[in-house]
């Protein structure tokens, strides 16, 4: 999936939620085992911060931002949970390939993805929109 725990920095709050998510057995049972094992080895690698050590280009769960794949093509998206991923409108998964370039990466930071479809992608996160502990959103 291409995510680069290295380059990352995950939330206490993100790390936990996530963690939840893949290992409660109801839960982990409806998500591909590659997104499990993705996400797992984030979790294992990245550096663990506290929300008041969190800086506004950090990308975190529900965060907004701009994305401009190396196609030229800008994005818009929103990472979100997997029950409220709507590729339309934006809301793009946390355990999608994509969704895990993303959590923890920084504005300015080029990612790379492949696509459920083996396709490799690329992109700039240009701009983080909307970060939740920047705008002193914590609770949801």
């Amino acid at each position: 999936m291409n995510a680069v725990p290295q380059d990352k920095l995950i939330t206490a709050l993100d790390h936990a939620r996530l963690l939840g998510m893949i290992t409660r057995p109801a839960t982990a049972a409806a998500l591909p085992r590659d997104a499990i094992d993705a996400a797992q080895d984030i979790l294992d690698s990245a550096p663990i911060i506290a929300i008041e050590e969190v800086t506004p280009d950090i990308v975190t769960m529900r965060s907004r931002l701009r994305l401009l794949n190396d196609n030229g093509t800008e994005l818009l998206v929103t990472l979100c949970y997997p029950a409220d991923a709507n590729l339309a409108q934006g809301q793009v998964s946390v355990l999608s390939p994509l969704g895990l370039s993303l959590l923890g990466s920084r504005q300015g930071q080029r990612i790379t993805w492949t696509a459920p479809n083996q396709t490799e992608h690329a992109g700039t996160i240009e701009e983080i929109v909307y970060q939740p502990e920047a705008a002193g959103d914590t609770t949801a």
